[in-house]
């Protein structure tokens, strides 16, 4: 695997990784040399030398750590992405290192560099291999069929996702799958429109108003009173502080964040 590494960022590593053990030799040097000047130490040293032990052992598991994730690190600091990902599809696929973590930088960077065939590539070795990662990844993995726009598809995707009370980011598999089915799962839309994710209730309330001559007396009230505290909420600064938190805690928020803007503004505008 070829990987493209900027200098700077390499330096920098280096100098962090350099300065960080100059600085814990100084301190185990000055705990020794306080420690001799102490009169009648002997229970003062026996205490002193514990924590030394466990200073030298801290030291040593985070430069274990440091120099086991030296690439992947040196990688991040340069923002050499197409190097990343490169890197990752390596641990996970070559070296069958398959998992949470690896695997949801792969997604992020994959999106990153519009590799939507990596992340495609990912969720078939995680069905097939490790089924349970499906439930905390489950909703990013299927970005790129949500993106591709086909119904079926992205029905037939997020559907079992949607069923399984365990799925991480449950809520966002339930919209995806109501999205793509019509007059289907409106129950499941109204529930979302009282969610916590902003983002969520945007895209919720946006279909179920599109939808709204299939709702009963009993649900238009509700969407307009949803209608309401969305648009109070918005024109507060709590609004966009509630947009930003959704988008950096859910990556297809963030992917969605044009459609969710476009609801915002025509939201505001009515």
């Amino acid at each position: 695997m070829v990987v493209f590494l900027s200098e700077d960022g390499e330096v920098k590593l280096r100098a962090i990784f350099l300065l960080f053990n100059v600085l814990m030799i100084l301190l185990l040097f000055f705990v020794l040399i306080v420690s001799s000047f102490i009169p009648n130490r002997s229970e003062i040293v026996a205490v002193g030398n514990v924590w030394i032990i466990l200073l030298v052992l801290s030291v040593g598991i985070l430069d274990f750590y440091f120099i086991q994730n030296w690439r992947l690190l040196s990688l991040l600091e340069a923002e050499n992405w197409p190097g990343l990902l490169a890197w990752l599809e390596n641990r996970l696929h070559v070296k069958r290192r398959l998992n949470r973590v690896y695997s949801s930088l792969l997604i992020s960077t994959a999106l990153s560099v519009s590799k939507l065939d990596a992340i495609k590539k990912l969720e078939v070795e995680i069905r097939q291999k490790r089924p349970k990662l499906r439930r905390s990844l489950g909703v990013a993995l299927g970005i790129p069929i949500l993106l591709e726009q086909d119904r079926e598809a992205i029905a037939r995707y997020y559907g079992p996702l949607a069923d399984d009370p365990k799925t991480k980011q449950r809520d966002w598999a339930i919209w995806c799958r109501a999205a793509t089915l019509g007059r289907g799962k409106i129950d499941q839309l109204m529930r979302l429109l009282g969610s916590r994710d902003i983002s969520l209730r945007l895209l919720s309330w946006e279909i179920l108003k599109q939808r709204s001559r299939y709702l009963s007396d009993a649900e238009l009230d509700v969407l307009a009173k949803s209608r309401v505290e969305l648009k109070n909420l918005l024109n507060e600064s709590r609004g966009d502080k509630m947009l930003r938190k959704s988008r950096e805690n859910y990556l297809i928020s963030l992917v969605l964040s044009s459609q969710v803007d476009r609801v915002k503004s025509d939201l505001l505008a009515s």
